[in-house]
């Protein structure tokens, strides 16, 4: 998958999730562009643009973005949940920050 990275100001390639994963275990954010804006099933959350970052090596934070504006919520994830719930492939666009 071609992903633009921000701070080399290039595009690079990264084959799967298991790279994302660990790029962000290095340091990375990733940033997954929806292609459509999603809402939690409460209701109370709507985004369109996942932040995605290691805390520590299988422990990882997601932050929310809608619309340009950084969300004040963020969810932890294992990296199990990561696994059902991180999708770039699914996505409009991917950046590395």
């Amino acid at each position: 998958m071609k992903v633009y990275d921000t701070v080399n100001k290039c595009d690079v390639e990264v084959a799967d999730v298991e790279e994302f994963i660990s790029l962000m275990n290095s340091g990375r954010q990733v940033d997954v562009y929806l292609k459509k804006k999603k809402t939690d099933r409460d209701g109370y959350l709507t985004w369109d643009i996942e932040h995605w970052s290691s805390i520590e090596k299988d422990r990882f934070i997601r932050c929310y973005s809608l619309e340009g504006r950084v969300l004040r919520d963020s969810t932890g994830h294992n990296i199990y949940d990561l696994k059902s719930e991180f999708k770039p492939e699914d996505s409009l666009k991917v950046e590395l920050s």
